[in-house]
């Protein structure tokens, strides 16, 4: 018989490393970007259509 609260805590413990080290990565990629001094800043817009609806 399968042990279903065995297979429970595995994935749970699984699923909580994947989600930290995916918050670790995330926060890294942050502060690589912040402490960045390139300078570049960049602002995307949608452009405005002949009557002034975005398109």
């Amino acid at each position: 018989m399968a042990d279903y609260k065995k297979m429970y805590d595995s994935l749970f413990n699984d699923v909580t490393d994947a989600i930290s080290l995916l918050q670790r990565a995330q926060q890294k990629t942050e502060e690589l970007f912040i402490s960045g001094d390139d300078g570049v800043v960049l602002e995307l817009r949608k452009e405005l259509g002949p009557e002034g609806e975005k398109e």
